[in-house]
């Protein structure tokens, strides 16, 4: 892809905490040696004066913004026929990073989304790769945690059951929608039972979804979500600051910017597999976030 060329790539942004996803999206920008053009989702609560500062900060017509209303009359329409799909959307800002990049450009069946809390911190290229994308999905590698809504005996019985990959983190998600196994989407939305911890419901969704295609994740030491034991390396290019952990990780990133002398080449970004999930891996997993959690334990 030469600098002539663009891709669009979408986002989430709200009024609060804008200045810090501004931060994050600017560091988009700056470092992708492709071009880039952002098409920015509002949850609603933006001001004229969050968007007088979302322009100012992209002069050259960079960015554009989609408007909430409209947006999501498109997407409803879209999901004619799928209830399910259709309530999510109406009721979840979930429902909106999901759902809304995936129609947000009709002509395109390929849809790059990445939530506006990932720093990125050194060039890069080949992230926002389209043949990547073709008939598949790509998304973080989670190598701490599998960040879904499942209890581990819900992978278990014989009645229909989900079947889910490995780790997976949705604040960076391409998907060619083509891929998409709807059926099985609305299935799972259906499934209240499958869905005891609210904002994970999508990401499981997906890891299911994900386990029906060639899906793949980003290699785990490039885009690294920051949990309190990971290690920055010369082969990150990009970190997510989980809210949880944002607030120690904001001064630890700036100080490793500042204090390291990081190596002026070009990261070309590199693409795993995803992995089926067991049912003892998963419990295993389990197992392992309650001690992180609870115990404070890494």
């Amino acid at each position: 892809m030469t600098r002539e060329s663009s891709t669009h790539v979408q986002s989430l942004v709200g009024s609060n905490q804008l200045s810090f996803y501004l931060k994050c999206l600017k560091s988009l920008i700056a470092n992708s040696v492709e071009k880039l053009e952002l098409l920015l989702h509002s949850d609603g609560s933006l001001t004229d004066k969050d968007k007088k500062d979302i322009f100012y900060c992209f002069p050259d017509s960079t960015v554009k913004l989609v408007e909430s209303d409209n947006s999501k009359q498109k997407t409803l329409d879209f999901l004619e026929g799928r209830p399910n799909c259709q309530k999510v959307r109406r009721e979840s800002i979930w429902g909106i990073e999901f759902f809304d990049p995936l129609f947000a450009i009709p002509t395109d069946p390929v849809s790059f989304y990445i939530d506006a809390d990932i720093l990125f911190l050194r060039p890069f290229q080949g992230l926002f790769n389209h043949s990547k994308v073709e008939e598949s999905a790509i998304f973080i590698r989670d190598i701490q945690w599998d960040a879904y809504s499942l209890r581990p005996w819900h992978l278990c019985g014989f009645r229909k059951k989900p079947k889910i990959v490995k780790g997976i983190t949705t604040a960076m998600v391409f998907w060619d929608k083509r891929a998409i196994d709807w059926d099985y989407l609305e299935w799972f939305l259906g499934q209240t039972h499958l869905h005891a911890i609210p904002e994970w419901i999508l990401p499981t969704a997906q890891a299911g979804l994900a386990n029906k295609c060639d899906a793949k994740t980003v290699c785990h030491k490039q885009v690294q979500n920051l949990y309190p034991n990971t290690r920055i390396d010369d082969q990150t290019f990009a970190v997510h600051l989980l809210g949880s952990y944002r607030k120690e990780w904001l001064n630890k990133v700036d100080k490793y910017k500042r204090n390291i002398n990081l190596p002026n080449e070009i990261i070309t970004t590199k693409f795993d597999s995803c992995i089926p999930r067991s049912f003892v891996g998963y419990t295993l997993n389990q197992a392992k976030r309650w001690r992180n959690t609870r115990l404070n334990s890494w």
